[in-house]
C-alpha cells in the first residue's frame, strides 16, 4: 500500500491553500478531488479583508469584476450604495488559481473521489475509486457534507446548515455588487457580477429552502426582469445557527478540518472565502509543527470567537426593522454613493 506524508481531501480553496503553505514549509501534501475546479454555487465575492489579510488574491483581478459600491436593499426597499474596496470572480477561476499554486509549488494532485477513510493503527487508510493509501496526517477540506468530518467527529448538524439557490446569468454585469434583505425569511438576495456573467442568488437556513425559489424568482421579475439565465444551482452550506457549534472540536492528534468541513463560514453574511484560507493555513502551521491538536486554539483565537459572536446576534441582525435602521445609520456615518427609497 502505497503510503504519503499529508493527505488533503477537497481540493478548494481550504484544501489548496493549506497545500500551499505546507509547499512552502517543505512539506508536499496530496490533494485528493475529482471535482474541482468547478463553477460553485456562491456569488464569489472577494471581500476588502479577504484582500487584507491574503494580499494575493489581488492577482485574481484580471477575470473579476471591480465594483466601486455595494448596493443594499431593505425589507422595504430603501437603496443605499456605499463604497466598497472588494471585486468578484467566477469561483471556477479563483479555485483553478489557488490549486495551480500548490501543485506548481510541488504538492500532488490525484483526481479521484476519495470513498472511504478508515483509521487503523497509527495510519489513516483512504480508498477512492482507484487506490488505497496510507497517510499519517489527515486534512479534511471536502466540504458541508465532509466524509473526513463525519468520520471523526461527525456530520454538521441540521440546524447549523443553509441553503442557497440562483443562477448564473447574463444581462446584469453593469449592476452594482447587491445585497437585497427580505421581508419574510432571515438571509437576503445577492447580485454579484463578475467578468462576463453574474451570479444571481439567494441564502437561508436549511428550514426555509422550500421558499427559496420563489422568492428569487419573484426579486428577478421585479427587478431584473432583462436577465438571460446561464445555468440553476443549489447547494447546502455550513450556516451556524447555534453559538456552541463552534465549541465542537475540528482537529486531532493526526486529522484536522478546515473551510466548509470545519463549519467556518460566517453565520450572518454566508461569507466562507476569507476562513477557507485562513483555516488551511492555520492548518500548514500546526501540521509543521506537529502540533494539530493546536489547531482548535489557534482558529479559535484568531477568527472562531467572532464567528460564535455572529451566531449569537443574527437573529437580531436579521429582524427587519433593525436592518432598516442601519441604513439610516449608514446613510450619516459612511461614504454614500447614493441612496433612494419607495
Amino acid at each position: 500500500m502505497e503510503q504519503i506524508e499529508v493527505a488533503i481531501v477537497g481540493g478548494g480553496p481550504a484544501g489548496a491553500y493549506c497545500a500551499f503553505e505546507l509547499a512552502k514549509k517543505g512539506i508536499y501534501a496530496t490533494i485528493f478531488d475529482d471535482s474541482h475546479p468547478r463553477e460553485k454555487p456562491c456569488g464569489g465575492g472577494i471581500s476588502p479583508l479577504v484582500i487584507k489579510k491574503f494580499p494575493f488574491v489581488e492577482q485574481f483581478h484580471s477575470k473579476g469584476n471591480i465594483s466601486a459600491g455595494f448596493k443594499i436593499i431593505s425589507p422595504k426597499n430603501r437603496e443605499v450604495v456605499v463604497r466598497e474596496e472588494g471585486f468578484n470572480v467566477s469561483r471556477r477561476y479563483f479555485d483553478e488559481g489557488i490549486l495551480k499554486m500548490a501543485t506548481e509549488n510541488r504538492a500532488k494532485l490525484i483526481r479521484e473521489r476519495v470513498t472511504d477513510v478508515e483509521k487503523k493503527q497509527n495510519f489513516w487508510k483512504i480508498k477512492t475509486n482507484r487506490r488505497i493509501v496510507s497517510t499519517k496526517i489527515l486534512v479534511g477540506a471536502d466540504g458541508v457534507s465532509s466524509l473526513v468530518r463525519r468520520k471523526t467527529i461527525g456530520p454538521i448538524p441540521r440546524e447549523n446548515l443553509g441553503l442557497e439557490y440562483g443562477y448564473i446569468a447574463t444581462g446584469i454585469e453593469k449592476e452594482y455588487t447587491t445585497m437585497k434583505f427580505l421581508d419574510e425569511i432571515p438571509g437576503y438576495i445577492w447580485i454579484f457580477p463578475r467578468d462576463n456573467h453574474s451570479s444571481i442568488g439567494i441564502g437561508s437556513e436549511l428550514g426555509y429552502g422550500n421558499r427559496l425559489k420563489k422568492l428569487l424568482d419573484d426579486f428577478i421579475r421585479s427587478y431584473c426582469p432583462q436577465i438571460r439565465v446561464i445555468s440553476r444551482f443549489a447547494a447546502m452550506l455550513p450556516l451556524a445557527k447555534n453559538p456552541d457549534f463552534f465549541m465542537l472540536p475540528c482537529a486531532g492528534v493526526d486529522w484536522v478540518l478546515v473551510g466548509d468541513a470545519a463549519g467556518h463560514v460566517d453565520p450572518i453574511t454566508g461569507e466562507g472565502i476569507l476562513y477557507a484560507l485562513w483555516s488551511g493555513k492555520l492548518a500548514a502551521e500546526v501540521i509543521k509543527r506537529n502540533e494539530l491538536k493546536s489547531y482548535d486554539r489557534l482558529w479559535r483565537e484568531e477568527y472562531g470567537n467572532s464567528l460564535r459572536e455572529n451566531c449569537a446576534r443574527r437573529d437580531t441582525f436579521y429582524n427587519p426593522l433593525m436592518i432598516e435602521l442601519r441604513l439610516f445609520w449608514l446613510l450619516e456615518t459612511r461614504p454614500i454613493l447614493g441612496h433612494h427609497a419607495k
